[in-house]
């Protein structure tokens, strides 16, 4: 049962009900700054409505994604806050494995002392560290008779950002989006039905927050993320709210070079094609308008070029409930993981991965 309240809990946050329809968006006013240590805290947790999520993407030296998100949300009169996790390891001895869990949010432990941020005391589901000095994240947990056992160290890492104050909006709605940790570099060990696998690679984190249920506006996601070293990286993120007729988009492209970070935001989508991608019609080519803060415009593109993993919020669901939801959201949220390359004026081609989510 709490597997499947969780699968609400992210259906919910992700899409929420149908009949909303987005307002104007707008990306924050300001310049790039950098984040403390304390901007890690949870941001939320309080009032009627929120919902919050720390995403860990871990790029393996073998080829191995690892994508941890840490969750915290208050549904109002639909269910007793909670906090979550959810794994997804893709390309451990070929196969992709899915978990998710869920606790009860006043079990929470914040410790700003030791910089623990852990689901339930007791439960080794847990990241802990001072940004950016040091960092770890650790889950251990069994589903459905399928152990987890991952334990990643975090190092090198370069200094969080914000833009402007980090706030993002869609009419009345605000959103904030935090980025953490654009590179660090990652060593540790991955297990997962008893095979284990001692893993080096890159980290990036983002943290995102709502007060109220924002969420429930927007239509489609777009992450990519580019890593060569500290000092040379590239991060695209934004939202494409529901019902948005010009295609307005909130989030921004973040980037560093040679040490120097730059920002621009993600004003609209100027065209999009897409493929057949099991079953579903999804981006594949993506022109963006990008708009810096000093008032340069660039057009750039973002191809998906390999898909590595599907997953379904309704997956763990019977057929019965299964239906039931999607009367409910008007859908079903499908989320991908895979290649993807970024085409910027006057540079070479970046390849890195792409984490897109949709409604259908």
């Amino acid at each position: 049962m709490k597997a499947r309240l969780f699968t609400f809990f992210l259906i919910f946050m992700w899409h929420g009900l149908p009949e909303e329809v987005a307002s104007q968006p707008l990306n924050p006013q300001g310049e790039l700054s950098t984040l403390g240590p304390d901007n890690i805290w949870a941001q939320t947790l309080t009032g009627s409505h929120f919902n919050e999520f720390w995403t860990w993407h871990f790029f393996m030296d073998d080829g191995m994604l690892v994508t941890i998100t840490f969750s915290a949300a208050n549904f109002g009169n639909l269910k007793s806050p909670v906090t979550g996790v959810r794994v997804s390891v893709v390309g451990l001895e070929g196969n992709t494995w899915q978990l998710s869990r869920e606790y009860p949010i006043e079990e929470l432990i914040q410790n700003k002392e030791t910089g623990l941020f852990q689901l339930r005391e007791g439960r080794e589901v847990w990241f802990k560290g001072r940004l950016p000095e040091q960092m770890q994240v650790r889950v251990e947990t069994t589903k459905d008779g399928i152990s987890y056992d991952i334990h990643l160290f975090l190092e090198d890492i370069a200094p969080g950002f914000k833009l402007g104050d980090g706030i993002y909006r869609i009419g009345s709605e605000e959103i904030g989006i935090f980025t953490h940790i654009p590179f660090a570099r990652t060593k540790g060990y991955v297990e997962v039905n008893g095979t284990r696998k001692e893993v080096s690679g890159t980290a990036h984190m983002d943290h995102t927050f709502q007060n109220q249920t924002t969420t429930r506006l927007m239509d489609s996601g777009y992450r990519f993320i580019a890593q060569n070293d500290r000092d040379n990286w590239d991060i695209v993120f934004f939202f494409l709210p529901a019902g948005e007729r010009h295609n307005r988009t909130i989030g921004h492209y973040l980037n560093s070079r040679n040490g120097s970070p730059d920002i621009f935001t993600v004003h609209s989508i100027e065209n999009v094609s897409t493929s057949r991608l099991h079953g579903k019609r999804v981006a594949r080519d993506l022109q963006l308008q990008l708009m810096h803060p000093q008032g340069a415009i660039k057009s750039v593109r973002l191809n998906r070029t390999a898909d590595l993993e599907r997953f379904s919020m309704l997956s763990e669901l019977s057929w019965v409930e299964r239906r039931v939801a999607r009367g409910f959201l008007g859908g079903e949220v499908l989320e991908f993981r895979g290649k993807a390359r970024f085409n910027l004026p006057s540079e070479a081609e970046i390849g890195g991965f792409y984490n897109f989510f949709l409604v259908d």
